[in-house]
């Protein structure tokens, strides 16, 4: 390892703070575990709210990393993200008191902030003292970044043309968006709703970071992060990226006797399974859940799908999974697949040789997962900046067949058995093709994890580290 800057004899206290959702914690944990590697000696704290520290607690205080709760009681207990988004602001109070309790206990101490991108209000906090840095972490990639906030902060958004669904990107004027790969509230955003204005504070905040943090790679995303630093061109970015988990290293015996799924996949052909999930916060209809298993059905392949409840066409959430009757007890018996309700091991079914495709809501950390272990994608995008994932991996990467958009999509069983029929079909004539290229992004993403280079995940963390410790150093001269 390449041996550290001085800090002309500070210390260093990170101070990691993501939004209280599992897709922002887990990449904020993989970053607490690149901090502690490259700062060995240094303090780490994770913030959390009240409702999620003692699950976080039992992650990370093995690794000597300490979690900070913060009261969060929301007034409002809707269950729109927008509220919750909202709500969040409500911990500025209880934080700004953590940060000059930390100061003052050590002043000998250099804080470095790091918060989520939907918690980039912090940055206010840490203006006035120069014993602090402030950086936001993309969670997301640098491509679905660019557009998704370049799309905010162009509302209310303006037609190619009369005729045309596609909108303009006043930063980005080469790149397309269709309507279906626009949210709804983002489509009928006016710069003054509630989605728009919290957005776009984030966005200003992004300018007044010390530095941009972003869970990609250099080599992964060169587009993305060469958009986005055409954008921010006044902020420091580092791509300290893929954050992601590894394959438990447990041995074979293990694995297979604590999962059925890896059991049962070790019996199959390899390359010839689908996996199948929607994430853990997102569900689809149970119409739609219908037409997926007829057409998984009709498809002759064999699968895992993780099934969430559905929803109905309100919305909320329906008594019935919208598998049709007998389906997963027929799937079963005749070695079919597998249905498992509600949660499996997602990363190591994905490096299972059996895995050969992987049905997906385009989310950042299962696309990264996927790539990371070069199995190719069907794309099924229901939010957010979801939709420009799949087109990164769709039109920029090659290695996903896009088979629906949006969560109102009207897919047939027939479009499900031609889509997987694509990935994993012997005759197929893009599955060779996907192979490759989802190959060579998985030599990236290993060369970014497991290596010790400059543009490797620890390599661009201790470089992070060191230009925070020089900012604080040069704010106190």
């Amino acid at each position: 390892m390449a041996p550290e800057t001085d800090h002309h004899g500070r210390a260093d206290h990170v101070v990691l703070f993501p939004f209280m959702a599992q897709g922002h914690l887990s990449p904020f944990r993989c970053l607490a575990a690149l901090v502690r590697r490259c700062r060995p000696d240094a303090r780490v704290t994770f913030v959390a709210t009240s409702g999620t520290a003692d699950s976080i607690r039992a992650h990370l205080e093995d690794e000597g990393i300490s979690v900070h709760a913060l009261p969060f009681r929301p007034a409002d207990a809707s269950q729109q993200l927008i509220d919750l988004f909202l709500a969040s602001e409500s911990l500025r109070p209880a934080f700004h008191q953590f940060i000059v309790d930390l100061r003052r206990s050590d002043p000998h101490t250099d804080v470095h902030v790091v918060a989520d991108m939907f918690l980039a209000w912090t940055a206010d906090v840490a203006r006035g003292d120069p014993g602090v840095t402030h950086s936001v972490l993309l969670t997301t990639g640098g491509y679905a970044s660019a557009i998704y906030f370049s799309l905010w902060n162009s509302v209310p958004l303006v037609r190619k043309d009369d005729d045309d669904e596609c909108f303009r990107l006043p930063s980005f004027p080469g790149i397309s968006v269709h309507r279906s790969q626009i949210t709804n509230h983002l489509a009928a955003a006016d710069g003054g709703d509630a989605w728009s204005t919290f957005i776009r504070r984030q966005i200003a905040a992004f300018s007044r970071a010390d530095a941009l943090l972003v869970n990609t790679a250099e080599k992964l995303e060169p587009k993305g992060l060469s958009m986005l630093r055409q954008w921010l061109n006044n902020v420091p970015m580092f791509p300290v990226g893929p954050l992601l988990r590894a394959a438990s290293s447990s041995s074979l015996e293990e694995t297979t006797s604590s999962s059925p799924v890896l059991a049962w996949l070790d019996k199959q052909p390899p390359g010839s399974v689908l996996y199948v999930s929607f994430g853990s916060l997102y569900t689809i209809s149970t119409s739609q859940t219908t037409e997926l298993a007829m057409g998984l059905e009709k498809s002759g392949h064999k699968f895992v799908w993780v099934v969430q409840p559905a929803t109905d066409v309100n919305g909320s959430e329906s008594r019935s999974s919208g598998l049709p009757d007998g389906f997963a007890q027929r799937m079963e018996a005749a070695g079919r697949g597998l249905v498992v309700r509600c949660w499996a091991p997602q990363v190591e079914i994905l490096a299972h040789p059996a895995t050969g495709g992987f049905l997906t809501h385009c989310g950042w950390n299962s696309a990264q997962e996927s790539l990371a272990c070069g199995v190719p994608m069907v794309g099924w995008s229901l939010s957010a900046e979801q939709f420009y994932n799949a087109k990164l991996l769709v039109e920029e990467m090659g290695v996903c067949v896009e088979l629906a958009r949006g969560a109102a999509a009207a897919v047939t069983r027939d479009e499900v058995a031609e889509a997987v029929e694509r990935v994993l079909g012997e005759t197929s004539r893009v599955r060779a093709a996907m192979r490759r290229k989802a190959a060579k992004m998985k030599e990236v993403i290993d060369a970014a994890t497991d290596g010790d280079g400059e543009e490797s995940s620890l390599g661009v963390t201790r470089r992070f580290l060191d230009a925070m410790a020089r900012t604080s150093s040069c704010s106190r001269s």
